[in-house]
Parts: structure tokens; sequence; C-alpha cells
């Protein structure tokens, strides 16, 4: 049986995923901070509720002739999104803050912290449900 199929795991890995796109972004953000014109982006917040909805696999079918429809498109995954509220704005026109950048840094990486110690204990207690310990 595979673990990782189990809503619970799949949930898990799906906001680990986000929070290492989010930690991209991120970086993203911090090594653009001088990049005049630059406007620091974000990640959509992360919804439960949608998790395993964003991974489909959906069939993107061919518009042959202008009759056609066009089928449905795979949904991007947690698009990134432009910060909408800059309130410091450089000479330069850049709109990162550094403080702002590096305090979502350290959130995204306690909530990262949070989820590899909830995998781990979820494991071991679905090993020792099983039977097995180690």
């Amino acid at each position: 049986m595979d673990i990782g199929k189990l809503s619970m795991f799949a949930n898990m890995k799906e906001k680990m995923d986000w929070l290492n796109q989010r930690q991209q972004v991120i970086a993203q953000n911090i090594a653009n901070s001088d990049t005049p014109d630059y406007r620091p982006e974000d990640l959509k917040e992360f919804n439960p509720a949608t998790v395993g909805n964003d991974r489909q696999f959906i069939l993107a079918m061919a518009k042959t002739a202008p009759g056609h429809s066009t089928g449905l498109q795979k949904p991007a995954n947690f698009k990134a999104e432009e910060v909408r509220k800059n309130y410091e704005v450089a000479p330069g026109k850049n709109a990162v803050v550094l403080e702002e950048q590096l305090v979502k840094m350290n959130e995204n990486r306690i909530d990262y912290q949070t989820m590899t110690r909830l995998y781990a204990k979820q494991s071991e207690m679905m090993k020792t449900a099983i039977g097995r310990t180690g």
C-alpha cells in the first residue's frame, strides 16, 4: 500500500509542495531587491479544501476548426500573484522590502519544519498500527 495516496499524507505533501514553491518566490523577490521597477510576488493562499484539484491532469484537446471547443486545460499550480499592497517603494521604483521578505521566509521555514515533523509522526503512527517498529 502506498501511504502517499492516503488523503492525510497527500494533504501534507501538497502543503509541502506549496511551501517549497513559496520559498522559491520569496528567494526571487530577495534576489531582485535592487532591480528597478521590480514588484514582489507571492503565492495565492494555500487552501486545504482544494487539495488534489490543482494536480489533476486534464486532457487538453487541440482546436482544429473554428466551431470546436478548446477543451479543458491543466490548471497552474499555486500561481504566483503580484503583491498589490506596496507601501514602500525605493527611488528606482522597486517595491521589495527586505525585512518583510525575511519575515515571510522565516514563517515559511517554520511551517515547513512543522509539516516534516507531522509527516514523521504520522508515518511512525502508521508503522505502529500495522505492527512494525523502527
